[in-house]
């Protein structure tokens, strides 16, 4: 045991004189050495240690101390109190053995990791520093992306900011088990955000833990109170989690998505189908922790839900009259199960924004959605109250407007609904004038192979070695392929643009397409590859 004193005056002077060499000997190593000692003395004489001028210099002092003479200064202080010795001690072995690790510790036989944030796995250590305030948008994408969208919006650019601080990056850096988790989170995580004017909701999710940020309700990320997410699906602010203990939904649910009617951001909350007896008990007959076995599928867009579950299909949200039938009033915003034929269980759906909706099972196919255009293809224009067998094969909607739809069957491309300018001047609908309704779904009729198609504010396709573009008042052919069409400014003009394999932007017009450097358009709509054949093939 040391000699040395024990009288409080040299125990001070000692730890003072321990605390001025380790600033300079432990200056590069890990483990904070220096605050130990001032915690030592604190705990020990129940005051702070005495302010020391320039005590984060690391300039060299005449007689110069050693990592020994740190350690034999230590070896020599007499006993302190339990709490302030156990803190002498580690400084100790740190001097000697090293700082405990985080990550990559080596055990023996029998030995276990010890009782540490830094040991829990890496989604608990991920959800406990997002819990504790971290920011981990250390690129501050999310900023970034809203100002893409929304570049005017200062107030929510601020409210991001004030969400995200840039010193709460700092937690990760604690140790390297902190980081790693982070690392881990961002490239097997999945993220979010959607953006309009006044608002930016985003949310990040890792192992089933979920964290959002809605900047009209959060003043911080905010954790999902809700059990583990085992996939999230989402449509601007509305989102449903599938959960082992069922579905969960938030965010918006003004068309009453969610299953209820609600005007303001909705926190998570359980769904429930009391409208639906055949999947209440379906789900009811499920173990406690297995209710995520209810769902095979969900689809939510254009403020309309569907749940494909082994029971039946369900539906809650806008025009839910178009799928379900007239609903009792008292019922309208409940979960209902969708109108379709005796013993059809879908296993798949394609939901456009439209609201063209088909269900499948199997090889069979069945479809409902707006119809007074004749938009379904299916020989009428009359209302829909519920779902009917499909006359035609449909293995994608290629093209969902307010107008018509476009339907890629086989190696064919079908048309139906309001023939508008830009069909009308392509001449794939012969016999059909603009204005017309195409009642019955109609096959484009391309002289030759088609590889790719894209109809919105223009129609184009894409055949060997060349590009068509019908705007509705002029119509192009270029001699190469594109890839994907956009509307790009120059000097006040706006006209159309397109990229080809390499990237080079072209311009269109009468004269052809020239390439352009020009601004890059605000957004891209990529052509979609396709193969259909020639009409009459």
């Amino acid at each position: 045991m040391s000699s040395a004193s024990s009288s409080p005056s040299a125990i001070k002077d000692a730890l003072i004189s321990a605390y001025r060499a380790s600033l300079v000997v432990t200056a590069s190593i890990s483990g904070d050495i220096p605050s130990l000692l001032q915690h030592a003395y604190s705990r020990h004489f129940r005051e702070q240690m005495p302010s020391i001028h320039n005590n984060k210099s690391t300039v060299t002092p005449t007689s110069v101390p050693s990592l020994e003479s740190l350690l034999a200064t230590l070896s020599e202080i007499h006993p302190l109190e339990p709490s302030a010795q156990a803190l002498l001690d580690r400084a100790r072995s740190i001097l000697t053995s090293g700082p405990p690790l985080s990550m990559n510790v080596e055990l023996a036989d029998g030995e276990e990791l010890p009782v540490a944030m830094h040991t829990l796995n890496q989604g608990a250590v991920w959800a406990c520093l997002l819990g504790g305030g971290a920011n981990p948008d250390l690129e501050d994408r999310v900023l970034e992306e809203a100002r893409e969208v929304q570049p005017d919006d200062i107030e929510m650019h601020n409210r991001i900011r004030k969400a995200l601080t840039p010193e709460a990056k700092c937690l990760w850096f604690l140790c390297r088990k902190f980081f790693f988790s982070l690392n881990v989170a961002e490239k097997d995580g999945e993220s979010y955000q959607y953006t309009v004017y006044g608002d930016c909701y985003h949310h990040l999710m890792y192992m089933g833990r979920l964290f959002m940020l809605d900047t009209d309700y959060h003043a911080a990320l905010t954790r999902a109170r809700m059990p583990r997410a085992l996939e999230v699906y989402s449509d601007e602010i509305t989102h449903i989690a599938r959960t082992p203990k069922g579905l969960w939904g938030w965010g918006d649910s003004g068309y009453g998505q969610l299953g209820f009617k609600s005007s303001g951001f909705v926190d998570p909350t359980r769904l429930t189908f009391p409208n639906c007896p055949k999947v209440a008990e379906h789900e009811a007959s499920l173990p406690p922790w297995e209710k995520q076995r209810m769902v095979t599928g969900v689809s939510i867009m254009s403020g309309q839900t569907f749940i494909l579950t082994p029971a039946g299909t369900v539906m809650a949200g806008n025009k839910a009259n178009w799928f379900i039938g007239e609903a009792e009033r008292g019922n309208r915003r409940l979960f209902t199960p969708v109108a379709v034929p005796t013993g059809f269980v879908p296993d798949h759906i394609m939901h456009a924004w439209n609201s063209a909706v088909i269900l499948s099972m199997g090889d069979r196919q069945v479809i409902s959605g707006e119809s007074w255009k004749g938009q379904l293809g299916l020989g009428h224009e009359n209302d829909m109250s519920g779902f009917v067998d499909l006359p035609f094969r449909v293995d994608r909607i290629m093209t969902p407007e307010d107008d018509f739809n476009v339907f890629l069957s086989g190696r064919q491309l079908l048309f139906a609904g309001r023939v508008t300018p830009h069909i009308a001047q392509s001449g794939l609908l012969p016999g059909y004038s603009e204005g017309d309704k195409c009642l019955t779904a109609t096959q484009f009729r391309f002289p030759e192979r088609v590889k790719g198609f894209f109809c919105d504010y223009d129609l184009i396709w894409v055949t060997e070695g060349r590009t068509h573009l019908c705007d509705g008042e002029n119509q192009y052919s270029v001699p190469f392929e594109a890839m994907a069409v956009g509307i790009t400014t120059q000097e006040d003009e706006a006209f159309s643009s397109f990229r080809d394999a390499t990237g080079q932007l072209f311009r269109v017009s009468e004269a052809g397409a020239e390439p352009v450097e020009c601004e890059t358009p605000e957004s891209w709509e990529d052509i979609i590859p396709v193969d259909i054949d020639p009409y009459g093939s």
